[in-house]
């Protein structure tokens, strides 16, 4: 996958979940994932964590960077035909890229939840471009995250507490794998 340390890397795999000395079901470690693609759409979020595959945002559209024979047909017209779904990924991934936790919280206009970046961006953003791209894609970042809290049987405003979680266990994994 792309990066390890991605909190949404896992999501659309299979996984091994464990249960901790009081029963509540933990994250999946690093080392328990089964890379079987059983999120819906199946396989999207798989497909774009090959190597040489890319999504920019660039004029109020999605573009698809692939490298020669990194996907098949199949997997591309996948790609093509949920574009949603890309679009709040890169969403996501535009956000955390930039240095921004994210937190979901109860939208006070009705049911659902909003996406909240919070703190100050580690590097320079193209914020045009990044409002442009939330306020196109934000419900289905949103279903991205929501689902991730369903696999993990986490309320949604604990979401950042996961994913703080996810990211220093990830890390700890990948620090024993080279001292090994």
């Amino acid at each position: 996958m792309r990066n390890s340390l991605d909190p949404l890397a896992w999501l659309d795999c299979t996984t091994t979940q464990r249960e901790s000395s009081t029963g509540k079901v933990t994250a999946p470690t690093v080392g328990q994932r089964v890379n079987l693609c059983g999120t819906l759409p199946k396989g999207v979020l798989h497909v774009l964590n090959r190597p040489g595959v890319s999504v920019t945002w660039e004029r109020g559209e999605l573009h698809f960077h692939v490298a020669p024979e990194a996907l098949t047909k199949a997997e591309l017209t996948l790609l093509l035909g949920h574009k949603e779904e890309v679009g709040g990924w890169l969403l996501l991934h535009k956000l955390w890229d930039a240095g921004y936790s994210l937190r979901l919280q109860p939208s006070e206009y009705g049911p659902g939840y909003v996406l909240m970046p919070t703190g100050t961006p580690a590097q320079p953003v193209d914020f045009p471009a990044l409002f442009e791209l939330y306020d196109t894609f934000h419900d289905s970042a949103v279903a991205l995250l929501l689902d991730a809290c369903r696999l993990l049987k986490i309320a949604p405003v604990d979401w950042p507490k996961a994913a703080e979680r996810f990211v220093r266990e990830a890390v700890l994994h990948l620090q024993e794998r080279e001292l090994a």
